[in-house]
């Protein structure tokens, strides 16, 4: 039931990071692009080697090819806004990340199984929550600089001629 409970909260906030990246994709800079694919990549890709692992365990193999091609998928859809660059930035991550993910998952005593994935939905969305944030942040620093412009000129037209 907690693991359950915890892919449904990946695949709902990678989601909600999907939507609010593709709207505001024009606002946020290439760097930070790449920046926020890695890791929403890296962290998203333990999630599901982690979640593939634990029902799996004992088969390692198994488990870790099926991360990976999930988590490809996901990295591509993650990457895609910000270009190519990103693309490959996020599937690099997710490699990594899933892998890791796995070990993890099959080296977790049964005993701790709760334990683990609870810590990990917390890093996950604490992790996802810095990465909106940042968008955030980007996006009302772009808005309020194109603003300013506009607003100078607005003033410059009521001025009184003296």
């Amino acid at each position: 039931m907690l693991l359950s409970i915890s892919v449904l909260i990946v695949v709902l906030f990678t989601i909600y990071y999907g939507t609010k990246v593709y709207l505001n994709k024009q606002h946020v800079s290439p760097m930070t692009g790449k920046s926020i694919t890695m890791a929403m990549g890296m962290v998203s890709s333990l999630m599901v080697g982690l979640f593939s692992a634990i029902p799996l365990q004992g088969q390692l193999a198994v488990s870790t090819v099926l991360a990976i091609l999930i988590s490809m998928l996901i990295a591509y859809f993650i990457g895609r806004p910000f270009g190519s660059l990103a693309v490959v930035e996020a599937l690099a991550a997710s490699l990594m990340g899933s892998m890791m993910g796995a070990m993890l998952g099959e080296m977790l005593p049964a005993n701790h199984t709760a334990l683990f994935i609870i810590s990990m939905d917390v890093i996950y969305l604490f992790s996802v929550s810095s990465i909106m944030r940042l968008i955030y942040k980007e996006t009302v620093d772009v808005n309020h600089t194109e603003s300013k412009p506009n607003m100078m000129s607005h003033d410059h037209h009521h001025m009184v001629k003296e």
